[in-house]
């Protein structure tokens, strides 16, 4: 009764329908869906942007990369096609859960009630595999809309933390070509490769801010455009915390001041450290570093943008929940959202620094780079 599971194929250049659609209609978090946040998500086309230069960004589809690592079931490590009940799981141990639940069924072990529930052996052991369900977080679909209808009337604002909590996408991990030998190339290609990775996941995150999707197409692509890099460095950053001299931009993916002098990224490892042991200062936790990344792409100094009410509504929401999550968090420091704010310009700057950074790569020949990754360098100089 389980549905095939998505193979785990090599990243590869080959043509991709799309997961997920950004469209104006879409919520920002619906509990219980079957859509995946680690997915990607692009836009519908909409020529009166640009007729004469169409953008990947506003193309139907992106036909570039495969999705690669994606967010894995709590429940057996299959692939998850999203958040069911409460919780990252399959399509398998979805349909599982649903059918105890609605049946009432009731499963004994025929053993320990320790039953090891893998993929292959999901099967095996309904009770041990029901239990790991409830372990896992799985509730009743109810209780699931009841907690965020009460978070959404009761704690507006603590509403915004959890969703951004909930749709955060899994960690991609980098992945270097074997056929590659090692050297400061194949340092820049896996870079690359990643960033371009992480920014096609970064389009289908930010659906899930509450506000964004309901700003208009046009100003959506206009504030992805201007913020995306910000967003990205964010990443580095906070996966960075602890490190005394590392960058780590995936968990299998670390780089010391002399790697990256060597890779011609030393400018660039200069300014992250820097704005890294800026928040390493204030200690930053994950709902701050969450707001801000969300802050540093509603903030944008975006051009062209047709809703300056509607994207005002969206930046003072996600202030209001900065201040409410500190005041509720952190009372005795009571101008932390203030100075958190006061870091959002170093952001920005940082951003500025790797945008040019990767620009010059491209200029100076030495990595290829995808079409959907130049056309947002672009749009950020």
């Amino acid at each position: 009764d389980d549905p095939p599971s998505p193979t785990d194929a090599p990243l590869k250049a080959a043509p991709l329908s799309p997961s997920l659609g950004l469209d104006s209609s879409a919520t920002p978090f619906s509990p219980g869906s079957a859509s995946d946040s680690s997915g990607y998500s692009v836009f519908s086309g909409n020529p009166s942007l640009n007729p004469d230069s169409p953008s990947l960004l506003s193309c139907d589809y992106i036909a570039s990369l495969n999705p690669g690592p994606k967010r894995l079931c709590l429940v057996c490590g299959d692939f998850a096609s999203g958040y069911h009940y409460g919780v990252a799981s399959c399509e398998a141990c979805k349909a599982f859960f649903k059918r105890t639940i609605q049946g009432n069924i009731e499963y004994s072990c025929p053993v320990v009630n320790d039953c090891e529930i893998t993929k292959r052996r999901r099967k095996s052991c309904q009770a041990c595999r029901f239990q790991k369900c409830l372990r896992a977080g799985m509730m009743r679909e109810e209780l699931v809309m009841f907690i965020y209808v009460i978070m959404t009337h009761y704690f507006p604002c603590a509403c915004v933390c959890v969703c951004l909590l909930v749709s955060e996408p899994a960690p991609l991990r980098a992945a270097p070509d074997p056929a590659t030998p090692d050297s400061d190339l194949k340092t820049l290609l896996t870079l690359c490769d990643l960033l371009n990775r992480e920014l096609l996941v970064m389009i289908g995150w930010a659906k899930h801010i509450p506000g964004f999707s309901g700003l208009s197409l046009v100003d959506q692509m206009a504030l992805l455009q201007s913020g995306w890099m910000e967003t990205l460095v964010l990443n580095v950053v906070w996966r960075s915390q602890g490190s005394a001299d590392e960058l780590q931009f995936a968990e299998n993916l670390r780089l010391n001041e002399s790697q990256c002098r060597a890779a011609g990224l030393h400018d660039l490892y200069t300014a992250l450290r820097y704005l890294t042991s800026k928040y390493q200062q204030m200690g930053l936790n994950q709902e701050e570093v969450l707001t801000l990344k969300a802050m540093a792409l509603a903030n944008s100094d975006a051009e062209n943008v047709e809703g300056a009410e509607a994207v005002q509504r969206f930046q003072d929401g996600l202030h209001e929940a900065l201040q409410d999550y500190e005041s509720s968090q952190r009372p005795s420091e009571a101008h932390r959202a203030g100075r958190l704010l006061m870091t959002l310009p170093l952001l920005r700057q940082t951003a500025l620094r790797a945008v040019r950074c990767f620009s010059r790569l491209h200029r100076d020949g030495r990595v290829p780079m995808h079409k959907l990754f130049l056309e947002m360098l672009d749009a950020a100089i």
